[in-house]
């Protein structure tokens, strides 16, 4: 039976990958964008992702509420009835099938901090319904 035995080479090239996955780990925990757009039930709505705050959009079951600190945005309530939205947490896109309501962080500036506006859009389409 052989013996394994380890290079100096393979033992950089363990190391090199396994800090290469950790800066990558890290690094999309912490993305952030410069504003939040959500589509929920039809309907566009944008808001700042530099201004902390709880904010609440109407979807087709009930109202979804999400917060929005630090340029990242998590679902904190939801009316589906699995709550996998809730579960997804800090997360980006973020998705209520139920509910259709879709939120994500996009990284341009063109909302003014303390805005949040609602228009109403061309259609949203969902290619899947969870029940």
């Amino acid at each position: 039976m052989r013996k394994m035995s380890f290079r100096a080479l393979d033992i950089l090239i363990i190391i090199l990958v396994a800090v290469a996955g950790i800066f990558l780990t890290v690094h999309s925990l912490g993305q952030k964008g410069s504003r939040v757009v959500v589509n929920a039930a039809g309907t566009r709505y944008e808001y700042s992702a530099e201004l902390a705050g709880t904010y609440t959009v109407p979807g087709e079951l009930g109202p979804t509420t999400f917060e929005i600190k630090n340029g990242r945005v998590r679902i904190t309530d939801s009316p589906c009835p699995n709550k996998t939205c809730i579960a997804q947490g800090w997360h980006n896109p973020l998705v209520c099938l139920p509910n259709k309501v879709m939120i994500s962080v996009e990284g341009e500036a063109s909302v003014k901090a303390g805005q949040g506006r609602g228009r109403e859009s061309q259609e949203v389409e969902f290619d899947a319904v969870s029940q």
